[in-house]
């Protein structure tokens, strides 16, 4: 699925739950990877990186910024660290005191 495609139908599912939601950086259309900064505002972030799980092939999660919530200011160094590494990332904000993610797929 194009990554454009896919940041709009969760920003949808993001907004059915009455969830801020934010593309706060814009990659390539069609090639782009998408990065998901969890913000629960003031009590600490998380920055998710898509992978592929090699035993069946699906797409799963990785908590990029480590198994613990963080300051803002390290998951922003995180994401411009890899945004250096890859231009065409898109950056989806999801500011949810809970810390949910409204994904699908498996987090590790």
């Amino acid at each position: 699925m194009k990554a454009e495609l896919w940041v709009k139908a969760h920003i949808r599912k993001c907004a059915a739950w009455n969830v801020p939601v934010m593309v706060a950086r814009r990659g390539d259309a069609t090639a782009g990877s998408v990065l998901i900064k969890i913000n629960r505002l003031g009590s600490g972030c998380m920055v998710l990186s898509p992978a592929m799980n090699f035993e069946d092939g699906a797409r799963m999660w990785l908590k990029g910024t480590g198994p613990d919530w963080v300051d803002e200011e390290s998951a922003d160094s995180y994401i411009t660290r890899q945004i250096k590494n890859d231009p065409d990332l898109w950056v989806l904000e999801i500011e949810d005191r809970e810390g949910r993610t409204f994904l699908d797929e498996k987090i590790e």
